[in-house]
């Protein structure tokens, strides 16, 4: 058994408050924006609302804007909606919901893991919730908040299981297989969720992975395979019949029917200079828009960026104060994120074994995940429609609040403890209070 960090009780009684000023906070973004429907593609949403009806047929994949996603959050929200019938509010709930439960299965996840009660650990889980996108997205009517929440539900169960070696006759062990059915479970329901939850596949392997090697991942794969094959199992007749059977593809995207002729146009000037529109893809501008809510839509890395800490200008002026603070978390984040990653591969033999492997891990979701944004735009690439959404990816964003606390965890750090070092980690602290205050009170974004 790993040991734990060293003073793992210190923010017991902290955490406990966080815990609940988060789930007070999160309440509060909602009562002030009650009502105000907002969100890349909200009013699809309503519209696929209305739609949806459990244990009814559902529209064919192209018939509305946004009935060519799978139906699992539409139907989450008509269980609030028969309760609470406004559809806007019944989104906002839906969402809110989504976040606190992806929140508490990471708070479960560093609590099992043993860092809950670190200054690294409440940056990752109370930082992490405080990012000015995670925070606007529990108050969007959109699909992408139970994304996260499935995302995290998976995570929380692949750590469960994974994170220490399997014991040879796993599958006569009852808990373990129950487990591992309601990891199947939760694969599938993002599955049903949105076609990205395809990506929560990999988690049990890369845990495995990273924790014990290429090799264990070989020799413990049949566990996490079944779980897979489980959550197929769950969600084959909805692609199929819903899918597959109506356009002939398991996973019909709306721009195939919407923009065909522009595609073709597009996807030739692609092919005519393969290599020019991956690096035009990956630049930084030189020249950024005057408006700091203009995101460049066909560079990766400025849409990515600022989606993650300001309001995209399509949906609205962002007031003041907020875009200037948006501004300042833009620039100063850049810095400490690069800072705390070159830390990370410099010093990582420094780093407790726990909580490097959960670095590499929330690094290679983040760089698996900034890689399939890059390969849909290959495959659509159609800028005006915004295909770099960060909300798409939102688990890589988390990469962030592990970085900037990543040094409070190096040996260095926690065998010291002077005066100055202490008063380091104390203001290092409130400012994690000052982030998730200001970011759900103001709010920023």
């Amino acid at each position: 058994m790993e040991a734990s960090p060293p003073e793992n009780q210190r923010y017991k009684h902290i955490d406990a408050l966080l815990a609940v000023s988060v789930v007070l906070l999160k309440l509060h973004v909602l009562h002030d924006t009650w009502g105000r429907m907002q969100g890349f593609d909200a009013g699809g949403w309503i519209d696929m609302l209305h739609a949806t009806h459990w244990f009814e047929p559902l529209p064919p994949p192209y018939l509305l804007w946004s009935s060519w996603h799978p139906p699992l959050s539409f139907l989450i929200g008509r269980l609030v909606y028969l309760v609470y019938p406004h559809e806007v509010e019944a989104s906002q709930v839906v969402s809110t919901l989504a976040i606190l439960v992806a929140f508490f299965a990471l708070r479960h996840t560093m609590r099992c893991l043993g860092w809950l009660w670190t200054l690294p650990g409440l940056w990752l889980l109370y930082g992490g919730f405080s990012i000015p996108l995670i925070v606007c997205l529990a108050v969007e009517t959109t699909y992408d908040a139970w994304v996260l929440a499935w995302f995290m539900l998976a995570f929380a169960a692949s750590v469960s299981l994974f994170w220490h070696q399997l014991s040879p006759g796993w599958w006569k062990d009852n808990r373990f297989t129950r487990r591992l059915t309601l990891l199947g479970l939760i694969l599938a329901a993002g599955l049903l969720n949105k076609y990205n939850g395809l990506i929560a596949f990999g988690l049990p392997f890369l845990i495995i992975a990273v924790r014990r090697g290429i090799k264990a991942t070989l020799r413990e794969s049949s566990a996490p395979i079944l779980a897979a094959l489980i959550a197929l199992v769950v969600v084959f007749p909805f692609y199929y019949k819903h899918n597959y059977r109506v356009e002939g593809r398991w996973m019909p995207a709306s721009m195939d029917a919407r923009r065909a002729a522009d595609l073709v146009v597009s996807r030739a000037e692609r092919d005519a200079a393969p290599l020019a529109f991956i690096g035009h893809m990956l630049r930084y501008p030189r020249r950024l828009p005057r408006n700091p809510q203009e995101p460049v839509l066909d560079s990766f890395p400025h849409s990515f960026w600022l989606h993650t800490w300001t309001r995209d200008i399509w949906l609205g002026r962002q007031p003041q104060p907020s875009l200037t603070i948006s501004c300042v978390y833009s620039g100063a984040f850049a810095v400490i994120t690069l800072l705390g990653t070159v830390f990370f591969f410099i010093r990582r033999r420094r780093i407790p074994p726990v909580w490097r492997h959960l670095g590499w891990v929330i690094l290679c979701i983040a760089a698996f995940q900034c890689v399939s944004a890059l390969a849909f735009a290959w495959k659509y690439p159609m800028w005006d429609w915004r295909i770099f959404k960060t909300k798409y990816m939102s688990p890589t964003v988390f990469w962030i609040p592990y970085a900037t606390a990543v040094g409070f965890s190096d040996d260095w750090f926690l065998a010291r403890r002077t005066t100055w070092l202490r008063w380091f980690e104390e203001l290092a602290f409130w400012a994690l209070v000052a982030f998730t205050l200001i970011n759900h009170l103001l709010p920023v974004y």
